[in-house]
């Protein structure tokens, strides 16, 4: 059987950098040798693409882990040196996240190039990259989302005004981030009004668009989306924090937190979040996968989405493919699974003029 030739690419110019190699390392020990000829390639967080030497077992991938690979930059710079590898591969697993690749970027880019490409596509990844603009959508949908205010980087300078319809619209305890990062950077819990300058401003040097959300006291429940057309719905799994929330730190740092599957819920909230997810993952036009987040409030019992990763982290810790292991479906079979649909998925939005 011919394999197909599939091109990891990893890092990228996010803030999310390190979190994509660490992914990305997961990804192709897992890749089934026998169905796929693999080769892989870095993107440094300057924007230079390094091919990695070898190909399916042969990748270095301790090296990749740990970052070692963009130390060793050499040659041509920019995306150049990786061309052969672009035009060559039938498909592309842009196991990145953040700005500058899962944002419609690198989507984008393989579109024009006629690449079938694992996850959503241009206008799915934009608009999930977005948190602004993914509330906008999904309460267009009937979806609930936590109530929030959208500042403006300018808007800081009228801090008068921004206190006041704060503290009328969302009150305190509240959370600020940015509206487009990832993996919790730049987000912070605030709870006073004295906070509330001092963490405006750390978020706006992320974005130019600040999100003020008001606070839930809740549970963190993730659900797995995996398909097309005809998406399916794992049993969601639940984050259980030691910290305020769940930051960068608590996920990838320290490695206080733990997960559930499933999670400590009602079976009926656990079919709603389901059945949620699925309806999101509709309505913004999402294909191959998705992690969809969600708040159960401890006080009320409501359920508000809280954001979508259309592409999830592949980390020791990452709940997307564990709730898939726990449907009985391995790592392995769950790649070849998502490389087959962005190959499904190109057809289907082919066009003929």
């Amino acid at each position: 059987m011919k394999r197909t030739k599939l091109l990891v690419l990893f890092g990228g110019q996010s803030t999310e950098h390190e979190i994509s190699c660490i992914s990305a390392g997961a990804v192709l020990k897992n890749t089934d040798l026998q169905r796929f000829n693999v080769k892989a390639c870095g993107i440094t967080k300057e924007g230079d693409w390094i091919p990695q030497d070898g190909e399916d077992g042969a990748i270095d991938t301790e090296s990749i882990v740990s970052g070692a690979w963009a130390k060793a930059r050499r040659g041509e710079k920019g995306i150049g040196p990786a061309l052969d590898l672009i035009y060559g591969c039938d498909v592309v697993f842009p196991v990145m996240h953040g700005i500058m690749a899962e944002d419609g970027s690198i989507q984008g880019l393989f579109a024009v190039l006629g690449k079938p490409c694992v996850g959503a596509g241009i206008l799915a990844s934009a608009v999930c990259m977005d948190k602004v603009f993914t509330k906008t959508v999904l309460k267009q949908a009937g979806i609930p989302v936590v109530p929030s205010v959208t500042l403006e980087r300018t808007d800081i300078s009228d801090m008068g005004r921004v206190r006041a319809e704060i503290a009328s619209e969302i009150g305190y305890p509240c959370f600020v981030k940015p509206s487009n990062s990832g993996s919790s950077v730049g987000a912070f819990k605030v709870l006073s009004e004295d906070e509330l300058d001092e963490r405006l401003a750390e978020a706006a040097k992320f974005d130019r668009k600040i999100l003020v959300e008001k606070y839930i006291n809740a549970k963190e429940i993730e659900c797995a989306v995996l398909g097309n057309r005809d998406p399916k719905a794992a049993t969601p799994g639940e984050i259980i924090t030691t910290g305020e929330f769940y930051d960068y730190n608590d996920k990838y740092i320290n490695g206080t937190s733990s997960t559930r599957i499933p999670a400590d819920i009602s079976e009926e909230d656990l079919e709603r979040i389901r059945a949620l997810a699925l309806k999101a993952f509709t309505a913004i036009d999402c294909a191959g996968f998705a992690r969809v987040d969600f708040f159960k409030d401890r006080d009320t019992g409501d359920i508000y989405l809280n954001e979508i990763n259309t592409i999830p982290g592949f980390t020791s810790i990452s709940m997307y493919p564990k709730m898939w292991e726990h449907e009985g479906m391995p790592m392995k079979e769950l790649i070849t699974n998502l490389v087959e649909l962005a190959i499904e998925d190109r057809a289907e939005n082919a066009r003929e003029f």
